[in-house]
């Protein structure tokens, strides 16, 4: 079952948060449970949107997003912050509701666009498939390097 997190869904999300960052690309950065805890709450609250993914009681992956006006223009974009989905889990359906939960929560939300990128490094080539499966669209590289 996908559905909006609550607050007490935070130290689990964090738990999945911490779980993604010691295997991707940002795990040479220093990571804060007590800081993304609090910007979880922030987005529950209303800043943007948490949806989780729970099978048996149990959260097992969330997607974190925002929304806001493009630079250019008044029209609105969601955007995700982070999909974190437990390791045994990741078989994609959970992922790929997840997706599609925010997609039409962009739609309500009255949003043009959905831009979500790979920046973790895991599993690229299967999470572009995924997104793909989702609707969207391949439209430029992430690129980053370390300073």
């Amino acid at each position: 079952m996908i559905r909006p997190a609550i607050h007490s869904d935070v130290p689990r999300l964090v738990e999945l948060a911490i779980l993604l960052h010691a295997t991707s690309n940002y795990s040479t950065m220093a990571f804060d449970a007590e800081k993304t805890g609090n910007f979880m709450r922030e987005l529950i609250d209303g800043l943007g949107v948490v949806f989780v993914a729970e099978v048996g009681g149990e959260v097992v992956g969330g997607v974190a997003a925002g929304i806001t006006d493009q630079w250019f223009s008044n029209d609105l974009i969601v955007f995700d912050y982070s999909i974190f989905i437990d390791p045994s889990r990741r078989s994609g359906i959970t992922a790929m509701r997840l997706v599609n939960t925010l997609k039409e929560w962009g739609r309500i939300k009255g949003a043009k666009q959905l831009h979500m990128g790979i920046g973790t490094g895991i599993h690229v080539e299967g999470t572009v498939k995924l997104y793909q499966a989702c609707g969207l669209n391949h439209f430029g590289p992430l690129m980053m390097m370390e300073l």
